[in-house]
């Protein structure tokens, strides 16, 4: 069970991971009400030492222009509750003070369903700290759904929907990406991990049939991604598998959902049949 776990949570922390810049700053600015810029703040490296069990999941830099005022800011995302969180924040928070001698400041964000009931606090004789946990269901969906940046959007599915029924609120996420004027392969990448993410709300198989069924209406032939890599194909031959091109990856996946059969789809992108078919098997 507990391998599973790990298998569930790894599945998140890949998706936030590859998405933390993107979103940090609308995580920092409206949620946390730290208003940053290139000027005030510097993105941490987050691979330590490897006496640290778990590398942490965000750390920035915020300055001033008095440096005593200068501070960490270290954010932990958990998708499900940790007994021992406390201890483990306890222990990042050491370790950051060590390294960087300035004052540390600690978020996790939790994404689970309602609110988390984790410990965060420790308070003995000899030790009084604590950490700030915030419940992503506590914030309205339309924080996020207003964003220009379609990485941010697809969090909405994760915050309050203020009374909506969640197929509404998948419906207004999907249209609001498939509206955004952004490359093919960005588009069906966030609704890839929309489906991802709704698992956290219990309603996976209804966000995949509404990505399959909406209407990602594409210019495939004019989009200047999907026509670089065609012509890489077409140059030095398409890979599937650690060097495929992810323009060709994409154009599989929005050609498949537009209903298009696999032969159809393998003749287009001058490709076989049996390429196709094995990132339409990656998908399903």
């Amino acid at each position: 069970m507990a391998k599973k776990r790990r298998i569930y949570d790894n599945e998140y922390d890949k998706l936030l991971k590859e998405n933390i810049e993107t979103i940090s700053k609308t995580l920092i600015n409206l949620l946390l009400g730290i208003k940053i810029n290139s000027t005030n703040s510097e993105i941490l490296p987050t691979k330590k030492q490897k006496t640290l069990e778990r590398e942490p999941d965000f750390l920035m830099k915020i300055k001033h222009k008095n440096k005593k005022l200068d501070y960490i800011l270290h954010i932990e995302f958990q998708v499900a509750d940790n007994p021992k969180m406390h201890n483990r924040m306890n222990f990042y928070q050491a370790f950051l003070r060590s390294e960087y001698n300035i004052n540390v400041l600690q978020y996790v964000f939790y994404l689970g369903k309602g609110k988390s009931r984790m410990k965060n606090f420790i308070k003995e004789t000899d030790i009084d700290f604590k950490y700030n946990l915030l419940n992503f269901e506590d914030y309205d969906y339309e924080l996020f759904v207003n964003s220009k940046q379609p990485e941010e959007i697809i969090l909405a599915v994760l915050a309050n929907y203020k009374g909506k029924n969640p197929e509404d609120i998948v419906d207004i996420i999907l249209q609001k990406i498939v509206s955004m004027n952004i490359a093919v392969d960005r588009k069906e990448k966030c609704a890839v991990h929309l489906e991802v993410l709704s698992k956290l709300r219990n309603i996976q198989e209804i966000t995949k049939q509404k990505s399959n069924n909406m209407a990602f209406i594409y210019d495939l032939e004019t989009d200047i991604r999907y026509i670089e890599g065609i012509e890489i194909g077409e140059k030095k031959g398409i890979e599937i598998g650690e060097n495929r091109t992810e323009e060709f990856f994409y154009a599989v996946i929005s050609l498949y959902k537009q209903k298009i059969s696999i032969e159809e789809i393998a003749k287009k992108l001058n490709t076989t049949i049996d390429k196709v078919n094995k990132i339409i098997v990656m998908i399903s």
